[in-house]
C-alpha cells in the first residue's frame, strides 16, 4: 500500500529483479505472484549491519543534534543583529559627522585667528553677579505670584487654570 509513492508497476519490477538476483523467491499460484524471503541469509551478518546501522543512526541523530544547536545559536546571533543599524547608515552618519567637525575646527580656527577676547575676566565675574542678582529677583517674584494666586484662590471657587488664564489675558 505505497501507490501514493510509488506504482503498482514499479513495485512489481522491483520484486521481479529481487527475484532473478535471487535475493527473493518467486511463486506463482495461477494468475497471482507471491514473493518470500530467502532463509538462507547469514543472519550474523544482518545482525552486525543492524548494529552498523543502529550506531550509524545514533551518531547521525547526534550530528543532527548538534547542527540544530549551531543552528539555533547562529539564529539568535542574526536575531540580535537584525536590530543593528545597516552599514550604509553607518557610513552616512560618519560622513554627517566629519563635516559637522570640520564645520566646528573652521570655527574654532576663526576664532583662534582674531586673537581678541570676547570677554575679559572682569566682565566675566560682573556678568556672573548680575545673573545670580536677577536669579534671586526671579525667584522672589515667583514666590510672590504664586503666594497672591493662592490668596484668591482661598476666597473663590474658580479653578487655579481658569485665573491663571484670566491673569494672562488681562496682561
Amino acid at each position: 500500500n505505497v501507490n501514493i509513492d510509488l506504482g503498482k508497476s514499479s513495485i512489481a519490477n522491483i520484486l521481479e529483479k529481487l527475484a532473478v538476483d535471487n535475493r527473493i523467491i518467486e511463486k506463482t499460484y495461477g494468475k497471482q505472484k507471491i514473493y518470500m524471503a530467502l532463509q538462507s541469509i547469514d543472519t550474523k551478518n544482518i545482525k552486525s549491519n543492524l548494529r552498523d546501522l543502529d550506531e550509524k543512526i545514533v551518531v547521525s541523530k547526534s550530528e543532527l543534534n548538534r547542527i540544530v544547536q549551531e543552528n539555533l545559536s547562529m539564529e539568535t546571533k542574526l536575531q540580535s543583529h537584525g536590530d543593528k543599524v545597516p552599514i550604509n547608515e553607518l557610513e552616512k552618519r560618519i560622513e554627517d559627522i566629519q563635516s559637522e567637525i570640520k564645520d566646528l575646527e573652521q570655527r574654532l580656527n576663526n576664532f583662534r585667528s582674531m586673537n581678541t577676547k570676547l570677554i575679559t575676566k572682569e566682565e566675566k565675574i560682573k556678568a556672573d553677579k548680575d545673573l545670580e542678582k536677577y536669579g534671586k529677583k526671579l525667584r522672589l517674584l515667583r514666590r510672590i505670584g504664586k503666594e497672591m494666586i493662592e490668596t484668591i484662590l482661598e476666597n473663590s471657587n474658580i479653578k487655579k487654570k481658569d485665573l491663571i488664564v484670566r491673569i494672562k489675558n488681562y496682561s
